[in-house]
């Protein structure tokens, strides 16, 4: 088959939806080392004190961590807020690099418009994982504290 008929994945349909979703652009200019080691220590600082924050209301001693041999991939305790923000990311990262190393998404990850539909593609899936991860959380995976439960006048089982 010439390359000129190259089938196009399917992932393509979903082009003018990731279209619309946000994208980091390159800076107008120089970006000097000063700035770029600011925002460096900045985000690092930022990313410890959240792996350290629980989410408010949560029963620390009762969460099961199931995941607790790869909590050095997917970042951040069971209930942290680090790991509800990046964990979607990662997960959507690996599901979209099997797949692309399966070969089950036809596309050229060479070619800059490819490029552009994987990581659109994948942006979408992170926005599916949110919803995927976060609901088994909310109803049963983590458990909220008596105490906090007592305290909004509700009941806790």
């Amino acid at each position: 088959m010439p390359l000129e008929e190259k089938k196009k994945s399917r992932l393509y349909a979903l082009k003018p939806l990731t279209d619309r979703l946000p994208a980091v652009i390159r800076p107008e200019g120089h970006v000097h080392f000063r700035t770029k080691m600011f925002w460096v220590l900045a985000i690092l600082i930022l990313y410890f004190a959240m792996t350290n924050i629980f989410i408010y209301g949560l029963d620390q001693g009762n969460v099961i961590d199931f995941f607790s041999s790869l909590r050095a991939i997917l970042a951040g305790a069971q209930g942290s807020l680090m790991h509800l923000g990046i964990g979607p990311i990662v997960t959507a990262s690996i599901i979209m690099q099997l797949f692309a190393g399966a070969k089950i998404i036809n596309l050229d990850l060479q070619d800059d418009e490819d490029k552009s539909v994987y990581q659109g593609t994948q942006k979408f899936l992170v926005i599916v994982m949110i919803f995927v991860e976060a609901i088994p959380q909310v109803f049963g995976f983590l458990t909220p504290s008596s105490t906090f439960v007592t305290h909004l006048n509700g009941s806790f089982l």
